[in-house]
Parts: structure tokens; sequence; C-alpha cells
């Protein structure tokens, strides 16, 4: 078995590894991490994971039988096809996370492992990361899926339980599946936060460097450069000014290339002077100098310290020094890309299923919720939306599942972006023209290194998405709603047809019977 060390990270998700070891989310060994807090395959492990799978599955279906009990024949068929096949996508959701952890552990070993190396690099050039924030965000969540799962399993079981007895406390079980299925996506927003708080680090460093750069230039005491000074520049206009104004004053620098006569300069002749015996030094009271002392009265270098002078009258001159940290910056942004890509091939299938089962779950959630507000009749699959607390908290926790990654998703994006800004900031800050032209080479770099998260391609992860989904929900509500009028007002003008035939029929025996009472009375 591979055992592969993982410190920083993974040490920040200790409750969220035992809690979904317990839960047969994943299938590493559980004794291994508590003891060593390493990622190690394990063959009970994956038996754990697919007996809980199976006992899961069996028990779920005993808990929906139990609830529905008889009234599966008093709805119609179409509604309870819908039902059924609202009811049973969460134990295949639970039974897709857990398969694809059992199939995805040596990527996700391999995913910490890369990790780990991307923080070891960032460290060398003092770019410290602190988990304890991803820590904080993961015990936040796990807070609220327990919120979510306790009120509704709780509340439902105290308002549709008619008979409270040892069986009727299976009904507990049917949580599990919405549980696993949270947790997934907790292990999935995780990664992905991990991700982005290291894209945000290097960003945060250039643009902390940038403006101790810029701090110190507005501290400057010494004479200023008389090419730029009082010209207003844009910051394209100023690169191609400094790039042309540095190579001129370099070509003017460079002796010509035709012989020049040397001439060797001759002295007078002076005598020696006698050697004076060595006299005492005085030593003078000395006075700190603002100008040549900086350091402990300036504040906001950061991490620009190390490339300023120690004097304020020196002019900033950070020519190659800088070289290094851009190109650690550019390969760790690549491999913060690769690592994205695995973490999205790994979770891809999931998303799908569970935006998919978002999708339908809140539609029809929202469609009974109004069914039950117009007092018609709710299907026993989709009892909770007769209280309006109880659906309303339904739809919140399925809505949050989907929103929460996508969001988290879509920032990621966004800031593996924003690197390249950044970058060319710190470069208009220091305003040379080799810094210039080794970041305009490595910003052609970043734009291929293009990270996305999709669902298996049929659509990407961000507000795009959302904003589409919400659209189609609506959409589809409000179909449905005409439907529903259309067939109230159909079963309406039925009953009045037919009460408009009864009474036609009662008055024309009522018509019978006068007209032969008097046929009668005449005939007497």
């Amino acid at each position: 078995m591979s055992v592969i060390p993982v410190r920083s990270l993974l040490d920040s998700q200790h409750v969220l590894f035992c809690i979904s070891s317990i839960l047969g989310v994943i299938p590493y060994s559980l004794w291994a991490f508590a003891k060593r807090t390493v990622l190690q395959l394990s063959i009970l492990g994956n038996v754990w994971v697919v007996g809980s799978l199976i006992v899961y599955t069996v028990m779920y279906h005993l808990a929906t039988t139990n609830y529905v009990k008889d009234d599966w024949g008093t709805q119609k068929t179409l509604t309870n096809a819908i039902g059924i096949f609202i009811i049973y996508m969460e134990p295949l959701m639970m039974a897709t996370d857990m398969v694809a952890g059992m199939i995805n552990q040596k990527q996700l070993m391999h995913c910490f492992d890369r990790i780990t190396r991307i923080d070891n690099h960032l460290a060398t050039e003092g770019i410290l990361l602190n988990n304890l924030r991803l820590r904080r965000s993961t015990i936040i969540l796990l807070l609220l899926v327990l919120l979510f799962e306790a009120v509704i399993t709780v509340y439902s079981f105290v308002v549709f339980e008619e008979e409270f007895t040892f069986w009727s406390l299976i009904w507990f079980i049917t949580s599990i599946p919405t549980a696993v299925n949270s947790v997934c996506r907790i292990w999935y927003v995780m990664l992905v936060l991990a991700i982005r708080q290291r894209f945000n680090a290097m960003n945060a460093h250039m643009n902390a460097i940038a403006h101790g750069l810029l701090n110190y230039k507005d501290q400057f005491v010494g004479e200023q450069d008389a090419d730029i000074a009082e010209i207003p520049l844009d910051y394209l206009e100023k690169e191609i000014f400094t790039v042309y104004t540095q190579r001129r004053k370099q070509l003017a620098a460079t002796p010509p290339k035709h012989p020049i006569t040397k001439v060797i300069a001759v002295k007078p002749y002076q005598p020696k002077q006698p050697v004076s015996s060595p006299t005492k030094s005085i030593e003078l009271p000395t006075h700190r100098n603002s100008a040549t002392q900086p350091w402990s009265d300036m504040e906001g270098l950061g991490p620009a310290r190390q490339y300023l002078p120690g004097d304020l009258r020196l002019r900033v001159k950070i020519e190659q020094r800088l070289d290094n940290k851009l190109i650690l910056i550019c390969r760790t942004h690549d491999e913060l890309c690769e690592v994205g890509k695995i973490v999205n091939r790994m979770y891809s299938v999931q998303m799908l299923v569970a935006m998919a089962h978002g999708f339908v779950a809140i539609t029809a959630e929202f469609y009974f919720l109004y069914c039950s507000l117009t007092e018609q009749e709710v299907p026993i699959l989709f009892r909770s939306a007769e209280v309006f607390i109880l659906a309303l908290t339904y739809i919140s926790y399925t809505a949050l599942k989907c929103v929460v990654p996508i969001f988290v998703c879509w920032k990621t994006k966004t800031d593996s972006q924003r690197t390249g800004i950044e970058m060319h900031y710190l470069a208009n800050v220091v305003d040379e023209c080799h810094c210039y032209e080794v970041v305009n080479h490595l910003s052609l770099k970043l734009l291929n290194h293009h990270l996305n998260f999709s669902a298996c391609g049929f659509f990407d992860l961000d507000m795009t998405t959302l904003y589409a989904i919400t659209g189609a929900i609506t959409s589809y509500l409000i179909i449905l709603i005409q439907f529903n009028l259309a067939a109230i007002q159909k079963s309406n003008s039925n009953s009045t047809v037919a009460s408009n035939a009864s009474t036609t029929t009662a008055v024309s025996v009522i018509d019978t019977l006068v007209t032969t009472a008097l046929s009668t009375y005449v005939s007497n």
C-alpha cells in the first residue's frame, strides 16, 4: 500500500476526514490518518464503503416504503412516477459519490501531494499559507449540513408520523443519502477553495511588493528622473515610454565601435609625504538620518523590503532580482491549474447528477408548495410541501448544495485570471525595461494556463449557469401552474355541465308528472 504524507492542508481537515470515513464517503485508512496524518489506501476501507452503500440503500427503501405505506395508488400515475424518480435520485447521488470516491482515491492522494509541493515552493519565496480559514470554512459547512438535516428529518417525523414506534425510527435513515451527498460536496468545495487560496496568496504577494515599491518611491528624496517627470502617462504609454528611453540610454552609453587613440595621462612628479603618526579617532555624536536609515520609521514596505536600498536618496533598481520570483509564480500558476483540472475530472459526474437533482427537486417542491397554498391535494411523496417552513428549509438546503460549489468555482476561475493582471501591475510599478520584457513573456504563458470547472462538459460551473438554472426553474414553474389552472378550469366546467344536465333532467321529469296529472284530471 502506498503512503503519501500530507501535512499542511490535510492537517486542517481532521474533522472532515473522520466524518467521511465513518459515513463511508472515502475509503482511506482511518487508523493511519489518526496516527500519522497520512492518506493510506486500505482494503478494509473499500469494504466499509461498499457495505455502507448496500446497507444505506436497503434501509432507505424500507424507510420510504414504511412512510408511504398504502398511499401509492391514491395519486395519479404520472405524479407517482415523478415522485419516485425524485425520491430515489437521492440514493442514486449517494451511490455515485461513494463509487467515485473509490475510483478516484489515488488521484485525490496525488492532488494533496502536489498541493504540498506547491506550498513548499511558495514558502521558499516567502509566500506563507494559513489553512485555518479553510478549516473554519469546512467546519461551518459541516454544521450547516447537520442543522438542515436535523430540522428537515425531525420536523417531518414529528409532523407526519402517526404512530411513534421503534420501527418508525427508521425514518431517520432517509437523511443519510443527502448527508453523504453534502459531505462529498464539502470535499469538492474544500479542494477548490484550497486552489483559490493559493492563487490569492500569489496575487496578494505581488500586490504587496508593488505597494511597497510605491511607498518607497513616495518617500524618495533623491533627484527625480528628468525623462518622466511631470508627464502624465497611462499604463501602456508608460511601458512604451520606459522601454524607449532606457534603450536610448543604453545605446548612448555604448562606446562606438571605431578605434579611438588611447591617451595616457602623465602626472607631474610629487615627493612622498612623511607618514604621520596615527591619531585617535574622534567620536562625534551620531544623529540618525531618516534618509539613510529609513526602515525603523517606514511602514507598508512588506515583501518589497528585500529589493529596496537602505538609503532613501538611492533610486530603486530591481533589474533581474525579481526574475526568479516571477518565474516561480508562473510555474506555480500552471501547477495549480493542473491540480484544478484533476479535481474537475474527479467530481464532474457528481456535479452533473447534483445539478440535475437540484433543478428537479426545487421545481417540484415549489410547485407542490403552490398546490398546498391553494388548498389542492399534495402527493404523499411531497407531503413536506404542506408545511411552509419545512418546504422553504428543504428548498434552501437543496439550493445551497448547488449555489456554494458554483460560486466557489467561479471565484477560483476569476482569481486565476487575476494573476496576469497583478503581474503587469507589478511591472508597471517597477517600470524597468527588463521587468517589462520578462512579464510580457510570462503573461503569454499565463494565457495558456486555462482553468475551468464544468459538469462533464455539459455546462460550466459559473454564475451564468446559476442564472440559467434559476431562469429554467422559474419557466417550468410557470408552465406547471398554467397546466394546473387549465385542469382546474376544465374540472369546474365539467362539474357545471353535469349539474346543468341533472337540473334539466329533473325539470323534464317534473313536467312529465304535471302533464300526466292534468290529463288524468280532465278525463275524469
